[in-house]
């Protein structure tokens, strides 16, 4: 299956401008994705968005499906699907 991730932000600086096509296997679940992430890209993310050791990013940014914030990284893919990072801002 073929998943494509998107970025939005300054999460482009290490991401890249477009959109990354990612080929998993059939049945994956979110959590299949951040193997690749680690492969990819983890010697550039930096250590508060992205734990290598745990192949996890951490409370920084989120992982959006159809304008909804996942946090069950059990949540199952489907081919074609798109998913969103979106580094969290806080504000007041």
């Amino acid at each position: 299956m073929k998943i494509r991730l998107k970025t939005i932000g300054d999460l482009r600086d290490y991401f890249g401008r477009e959109p990354q096509e990612i080929e998993l296997q059939e049945n994956a679940v979110m959590e299949d994705l951040f193997p690749v992430i680690e492969q990819r890209w983890g010697a550039i993310l930096p250590a508060y968005l992205w734990d290598r050791e745990k192949k996890r990013f951490k409370g920084a940014v989120a992982l959006l499906v159809e304008k909804r914030v996942i946090h069950d990284f059990k949540t199952p893919l489907k081919d074609g699907m798109e998913i969103q990072l979106l580094k969290a801002m806080a504000g007041g």
